[in-house]
Order: C-alpha cells, then sequence, then structure tokens
C-alpha cells in the first residue's frame, strides 16, 4: 500500500512539474509614444481599445547639453486623456555624463524630477532612456540615485538597455532600477550604408542575447513596428528623413531605384522634404518585417524565466501602424 502510495504522489509531483514549465507567460501589453505633442487621433484611440494596452511609455523629454548647461528639451505637450497607465519617459544624451560633474548631476535631479511633475503630477513609474558606455556609467547610475532619493518609495523606476548591455552586462553594470526595457530595433550600424536592414535583424539580435536568461533585472521588450529612410552622402550618413515613406521617394522623378533592394540613387541637386539632396546621394528605405519580429519574440520568450513579462510596441502612430494587419498585431500580443 504505502508502494502505490509513493508511487502516486511520484506520478503528481511529476506532472506538477511539467505543468509549471509549459505554463505561459503573463503578458503585458504597452506602447511607446515618441512625439512632442500627445494628441491622439481617432485611429490610435481604437488601436489602444482594441489590443486591451495596459501602459504608455509617453516620451516627456530630451536631456542633452546647450553650451556648458544641461537642460530638457522638447518638452510634451498633452493633449489627449486616455485609460492607460502613462510612463513618463526621459531620454538623456551621453554628452550629459560626459560633461557634468557629480555636483551638477545631482542639481540636475532635482530639475529633471521637478520638470516631470509639472508635466503629470500623479504616476507610478519614470523611465530613463540612455545609451550609457563604460565611461559614463558611474555618472549615470548616480543619477538615477539621487532621483530615486527625491522620489516616493513606491515609485517604480525602470530604464532602457541596448543588446551589448545585455551580451556584456558584467562588464556595461546594471543599472539601479526596477526593471528594464530591451530596446530590439536599430540592431544594426545604420552609420554605415550596407545592404542588410539596420532596424531589425533576427540573427544580430539573437546573437547578442545568450546571456538573456542571467541577466540580474526583470525585462520588458520592445520591438520595431516602424519604417525609416536614411540618407547617405558618399557612403557616408547624412540624415534620416523623417515623416517618408518609399513611395514619396518613388513619386519623386529627382530618385531612381538601383540594384540594390529599398535604395534609391538621387540624380540631380534637389529639395526634398525640406532637405537639400546632392547628385549621387544615396536614400535607404527600411522597414519592419513582422515575421522576423514575431519569431524573434517566440525565441525570447523561450529563453525568459521570469514568470510575467510586457511586450511593447515601439511605436504608436497610425502612419507606421497601417503597415501592419490587426491579425499580426494581435499575434505579436500573444505567446504562439
Amino acid at each position: 500500500m504505502d508502494w502505490i502510495r509513493i508511487c502516486f504522489l511520484f506520478i503528481i509531483l511529476f506532472l506538477s512539474g511539467c505543468k509549471s514549465e509549459n505554463t505561459p507567460k503573463y503578458l503585458g501589453r504597452a506602447v511607446y509614444y515618441w512625439k512632442t505633442t500627445f494628441e491622439l487621433s481617432q485611429n490610435e484611440k481604437s488601436f489602444l481599445l482594441e489590443n486591451k494596452i495596459e501602459k504608455i511609455y509617453l516620451r516627456f523629454f530630451d536631456v542633452d547639453m546647450l553650451q556648458n548647461e544641461a537642460i530638457p528639451k522638447g518638452i510634451v505637450s498633452v493633449k489627449s486623456e486616455v485609460n492607460q497607465e502613462i510612463v513618463p519617459t526621459v531620454f538623456i544624451t551621453n554628452r550629459v555624463f560626459e560633461r557634468l560633474n557629480y555636483d551638477q548631476i545631482e542639481v540636475l535631479s532635482v530639475k529633471v524630477l521637478g520638470q516631470i511633475n509639472k508635466v503629470l503630477s500623479t504616476h507610478k513609474e519614470i523611465q530613463f532612456d540612455c545609451d550609457w558606455t563604460l565611461t559614463t556609467k558611474n555618472k549615470y547610475f548616480f543619477f538615477v540615485e539621487k532621483i530615486k532619493e527625491k522620489s516616493p518609495k513606491n515609485l517604480r523606476f525602470s530604464a532602457t538597455i541596448r543588446l551589448h548591455q545585455i551580451k556584456f552586462y558584467e562588464k556595461t553594470g546594471i543599472p539601479p532600477v526596477d526593471e528594464g526595457v530591451l530596446m530590439l530595433y536599430n540592431t544594426g550600424d545604420w552609420r554605415k550604408l550596407a545592404k542588410e536592414n539596420s532596424l531589425f535583424n533576427a540573427q544580430t539580435t539573437m546573437n547578442y542575447l545568450d546571456n538573456l536568461s542571467k541577466y540580474p533585472l526583470e525585462l520588458n521588450f520592445a520591438f520595431p513596428f516602424f519604417q525609416q529612410v536614411l540618407a547617405y552622402r558618399n557612403g557616408i550618413f547624412y540624415t534620416f528623413i523623417k515623416n517618408c515613406t518609399s513611395g514619396d521617394i518613388e513619386a519623386n522623378t529627382a530618385f531612381e531605384k538601383i540594384e540594390t533592394k529599398n535604395q534609391f540613387l538621387c540624380k540631380d541637386d534637389v529639395q526634398f522634404k525640406n532637405i537639400s539632396f546632392r547628385k549621387n546621394d544615396i536614400l535607404k528605405f527600411e522597414n519592419s518585417d513582422f515575421e522576423q519580429i514575431n519569431k524573434t519574440k517566440n525565441k525570447i520568450l523561450q529563453k525568459i524565466i521570469a514568470p510575467k513579462t510586457t511586450l511593447i510596441l515601439y511605436h504608436l502612430d497610425e502612419k507606421n501602424l497601417f503597415n501592419f494587419s490587426q491579425s499580426q498585431i494581435s499575434t505579436f500580443f500573444s505567446q504562439n
């Protein structure tokens, strides 16, 4: 009788182990909004509702150097009210931490926190977006600590994380925050003119994620749902072209397609999208490939061991989202 009970208990424990291993992770749903005016169109409001978006990471302002002072720039104007949680998100350039000393950084922490509260006095989380380096990490982490000291104890903090900061985390350091957001776009070197899509490459992304399960910080994941056009002069990066599609380029007779996929040659000096281009400049159109994004998402979900994570779409803009079907969006926000 005892052996029967032991065998029965063993079977229950075995099945329980299998069940927990295969239990789907809870997937939260969020978007970034990266414009200076937060004013949603009806289509964007419908998108939030239809896709049960829970959180909006809203760019509040940038922090950059003006002469010898670090100041908030491009402060957001909030014109839409939403039911989703708003996360104030602040982009900070590396120049700030290269040039300021620790006393100035503490003063900056007061200024930044004050500006956040001017825009939105009530919030549960603040996010900082800074691609820190080995030479700036100590000052950046000090800045975050000072913000935390001056904030309510129940306020959460998050930071954006780049691929190289995952792969080499023992060297690059871990920011002193509650969780990170791994930014899975601009995975290639956009500064170089090449055939490859610098916006998102699945193989390049996965090559950086060997240490993903070891990374000592809870992570959420942001994927690109947008397109971009880059311009090059003499093979060197010249500028990004905002609000531009491949159709816009094709409609202009000054540009012609070349053999390399999604690249266009400028045949004459021309003014296009309020930018001056010269003969022989190259425009490169890059788009997010949904199949690559979704396959990468699924591989990442298999790698992480956390019971929950959030999938974040970058970014909420109806012009970009028209390039994806509702079926694709639903698939992205699910585990499959």
